[in-house]
């Protein structure tokens, strides 16, 4: 699996990574801009390896971090994805998997 990670803070203010096998990537910080070139990036790899393409975002603003994903979204769906699910959880809930050493 590849998974997608970023983090925003604003439009302006975004970093992200690539995780592929058990490789991190580097965060690069960027703005929106930045943000899709790196999904773009991690959307290829999967599709090139075969792979499923997981996406955590995080957002302390509700709206802001809605709105990147459905723009995400959308975008793989244009590109053709077969199945998309998506899950929802507060900053508690995430720190609880963390705690119990579960990934979201």
């Amino acid at each position: 699996m590849v998974q997608f990670e970023a983090e925003i803070q604003s439009l302006n203010q975004i970093r992200s990574r690539v995780i592929c096998a058990e490789s991190d990537g580097p965060w690069i910080e960027g703005r929106v801009e930045d943000l899709m070139v790196h999904f773009t990036y991690a959307s290829w790899t999967a599709y090139n390896l075969g792979y499923a393409l997981s996406m955590f975002l995080s957002s302390k603003e509700e709206d802001l971090g809605r709105s990147i994903s459905e723009m995400m979204t959308r975008m793989i769906s244009s590109m053709g994805a077969i199945q998309l699910a998506e899950i929802r959880l507060t900053p508690e809930a995430i720190d609880e998997l963390k705690k119990d050493r579960i990934e979201p």
